[in-house]
């Protein structure tokens, strides 16, 4: 009878390991991925930790998902594109995705800028003008659009696209030209994501109105900690709001 009871010990106990490993790798299986894709405010550029305080990341730690950020600094909406039909493993981390968050078309924009503020001599009102016409010109939304259908050629993975904010305070003479212009940009980005299904716009344009001096690093256009967590903030709201 000892015999039997060591047995019927033993087979609970292998019983148990077994139903805890497997509790254990369903648990594992069922954790969900977010890939992060485009620019240097993905990426969390002249943050102290990159790594940690970039938006992808806060959202995995608040909603619990395995965040594989593929953001590169400097990069434009074509240089993402060329990425993703030319790497394969960028190409497969994007095809595993459960949910995509990118930033995408600031540089796009900043090229247009720059070209802007050259060609205006640092005259304001020449510059919005140039500004108008070079974004008429532009084919980015074109390539925002193309990128998202590759994106969905290979996932159904929900896309979280963020609009453009305004990185410069209101004491920046540049400040207004962008108050005159991003509102038309962020109208398209809307455009875009209202064509097609599965695709959330992030409004951080509304989200920093007004608040550039937190949210914006002293001297640059990048997000501060407070704005990464921002950013975080709305991006979570817009899964929570599938």
């Amino acid at each position: 009878m000892a015999k039997f009871k060591r047995i019927g010990r033993n087979a609970l106990f292998t019983l148990s390991a077994v139903v805890l490993l497997c509790a254990c790798s369903q648990e594992d299986a069922e954790q969900e991925t977010l890939v992060a894709l485009g620019d240097s405010i993905t990426y969390g550029a002249n943050l102290e930790d990159s790594g940690q305080s970039a938006y992808p990341h806060l959202i995995g730690e608040d909603a619990g998902f395995e965040v594989q950020n593929l953001a590169v600094s400097g990069w434009q909406t074509a240089q993402v594109m060329e990425a993703l039909r030319g790497d394969q493993e960028y190409r497969q981390r994007v095809q595993d995705a459960d949910v995509i968050a990118m930033t995408i078309g600031s540089n796009d924009l900043l090229e247009i800028l720059r070209l802007a503020e050259t060609n205006g001599a640092d005259n304001p009102g020449q510059v919005e003008v140039i500004l108008r016409q070079e974004l008429g010109n532009s084919v980015v939304f074109d390539e925002i659009g193309e990128l998202i259908e590759e994106i969905q050629s290979l996932t159904d993975a929900q896309i979280l696209l963020y609009n453009i904010y305004n990185p410069f305070s209101p004491g920046n003479s540049m400040h207004q030209i962008g108050e005159a212009l991003l509102p038309e940009v962020n109208a398209t980005f809307r455009e875009v994501t209202e064509s097609y299904e599965n695709v959330h716009l992030v409004d951080a344009y509304s989200a920093y109105n007004g608040k550039q001096e937190d949210y914006i690093i002293p001297g640059d256009i990048h997000p501060t900690e407070e704005g990464q967590a921002v950013l975080a903030e709305i991006g979570l709201e817009a899964i929570k709001n599938d």
